[in-house]
Formats: structure tokens, C-alpha cells, sequence
């Protein structure tokens, strides 16, 4: 259905994991890692901004208007919206993965500034540690994120950016960090958001994506009381019929 059918499918959140060619942060419970059924050659980072009681709702970019509307009119249908309003969409966030590289051919709509939780923030690091070796990375599972004291005592690793006595980022690190454009290091900046580690980097991350018929939203637009997510995705359904 989603690779040869070319009707329209849309993934939400866990979703947009199975849609994803590529997962980091994978379920410890599943044998042989999370089963993906693919289709948009991005890279999920699974839980990126925390558990379930870390979910949270930010503003995120609206989407694109419509190809087309049912009643090819332009009115709000109820929800205040215009189907062509460009002011921000209330994504709402629950245990939300984010994605971390998305290829030319996958249109991005959206991008937010945010922190990975502390769990998110020691896989991201293994991966840009894998990145750095060379390794082409399909799948990463959880990495343990606890670090064990002498005293017994366990806390979370606090992975940050490193300072020099000024305050600013060491030569070193700025050089690690100058990668390609498969590198999931973006800009950073002092971001809070639920879950978040303190001092962890901020990146900016990709939280919707399409691809031909393929649409893909870190966040639940079903729980906003706004309807232009979808109303987008029902453009695309028309769309796919009037090019069938």
C-alpha cells in the first residue's frame, strides 16, 4: 500500500517511525529491533523529546495550503482557519520521536528548536560517533543513559556542549562538528522544554516531511483544534485522484 499503491498515507508520530527507512533510539523489548515498513528515506530519532509524561505542546509551521479543497472554497470550516492561513499549528507532543536528516527528495514542512531528553541525548551522541567512523546507520537501539557511582548512587550521563573558560565552544569541538550533510548536528542554543537535560545541545529538528503521497508529523494534529493538517492531507487524497 505505502510503496506501490501511490494512494495518499499519512503517519503520525509512531507512525512516522514505520514510515522512516531509518531508526535511532529503537525499542529495548523488540527482537532483532524496530520493524519499519519504510517508504521516506529519513532518520527518526524515536522519544527524542522524552516519555510520556514529558508530552507537552509547542507552536510548529503550518502546512503548506491545501491542492484542494472539497468544496474548493476557502472557508474555515468551523475551526477559525483559513485553508491558506500560514500563522502557527499547536503540535501537540506525546513521547514524540523527531527526525534528524531528511535528502533532497523529502520535502520538509516543518522544523522546531528543541533539546533532546537526557535518554535521546546519549544515543544521539553513539550516533555521531558512528557518523564520524564512516558507518552508514540503519538502526541504533536505546543506549544506557544511567551512569553508576562508586557510592551506589545512579543518576543520568550529562551529555553537553563543551566551554572553554570564556564561555564559548572549544576550536575542537567547532572542527568535530563541521560534517557533511548527512551530520544531525544543527545549530545549537539554550532551549527548556519537558524532559530536556540541562546544559544538553539544542538542534533543530524536522517534525513533518511528505514524500509523493507520503506524509509524516511528529505531532498529533487529531488532538488540535485546527483542521488545516487535515485539510492538507485531504488535498492530497484529491490530488491522487485526479492524477489516477
Amino acid at each position: 500500500f505505502v510503496h506501490n499503491s501511490g494512494k495518499p498515507t499519512w503517519g503520525t508520530c509512531a507512525g512516522m517511525i514505520l514510515l522512516a527507512e531509518r531508526c535511532i533510539g529503537t525499542s529495548a523489548v523488540i527482537t532483532k529491533g524496530q520493524s519499519l515498513i519504510g517508504g521516506v528515506d529519513i532518520l527518526v530519532c524515536r522519544n527524542y523529546f522524552g516519555s510520556q509524561i514529558s508530552s507537552f505542546e509547542m507552536s510548529t509551521p503550518a502546512p503548506p495550503a491545501p491542492f484542494a479543497t472539497v468544496d474548493a472554497t476557502d472557508d474555515d470550516d468551523g475551526d477559525g482557519k483559513k485553508d491558506n492561513d500560514d500563522s502557527s499549528f499547536p503540535g501537540v507532543f506525546i513521547r514524540a520521536p523527531a527526525i534528524l536528516t531528511a535528502p533532497p527528495d523529502v520535502q520538509v514542512l516543518g522544523t522546531v528548536v528543541a533539546a533532546p531528553c537526557r535518554a535521546a541525548a546519549v544515543v544521539l551522541r553513539e550516533l555521531e560517533r558512528k557518523l564520524e567512523a564512516g558507518e552508514n546507520v540503519i538502526q541504533l537501539g536505546v543506549v544506557d543513559a544511567l551512569e553508576r557511582k562508586a557510592d551506589g548512587a545512579i543518576g543520568y550521563t550529562n551529555v553537553c556542549l563543551q566551554k572553554n573558560n570564556n564561555g564559548q565552544e572549544d576550536a575542537s569541538t567547532l572542527e568535530e562538528e563541521k560534517k557533511d550533510a548527512t551530520s544531525v548536528i544543527q545549530e545549537r542554543i539554550n532551549v527548556t522544554l519537558p524532559g530536556a537535560s540541562d546544559e544538553t545541545n539544542a538542534r533543530e529538528v524536522i517534525c513533518a516531511v511528505r514524500k509523493g503521497m507520503i506524509l509524516c508529523t511528529a505531532f498529533h494534529p487529531e488532538i488540535a483544534d485546527d483542521l488545516r493538517w487535515h485539510k492538507y492531507f485531504v488535498g492530497m487524497v484529491l490530488e491522487a485522484k485526479q492524477s489516477s
